[in-house]
């Protein structure tokens, strides 16, 4: 499964996710997360309207999935990880939104083995 995300589908995991969650924040993106007491970590990325068109979101949907991907074997297993993106995601490069993710995955305690607190 080596370069391969799951993601979150259910309308219930995203709910329990809104509702349970623990959450950072960035302007390019904000993050949400909760142990998910599986042996696996799993994504869910959310891009409302306000972010621009279809063609837009698409897009930023899939350079965020792309970070992820990279970052996918430095996270511990065991979350629900949403990444919810804000308007200044639409013009931002590829490269801004991995630092930006990067920043708040560690600022949630979620790389490289850093202790969270549930």
């Amino acid at each position: 499964m080596a370069g391969s995300l799951e993601m979150i589908t259910s309308a219930t995991d995203f709910a329990a996710l809104q509702a349970a969650g623990r959450s950072r924040s960035h302007p390019l993106l904000a993050l949400r997360y909760r142990p998910n007491e599986q042996p696996r970590t799993r994504f869910g990325i959310s891009t409302g309207r306000r972010i621009g068109n279809a063609v837009v979101r698409n897009r930023v949907r899939r350079r965020l999935r792309e970070v992820l991907r990279r970052l996918a074997a430095t996270i511990p297993a065991g979350w629900d990880i949403l990444l919810v993106c804000r308007p200044a995601a639409a013009t931002a490069s590829q490269a801004e939104l991995a630092v930006a993710l990067e920043r708040l995955l560690a600022t949630a305690g979620l790389r490289d083995g850093g202790a969270v607190t549930a």
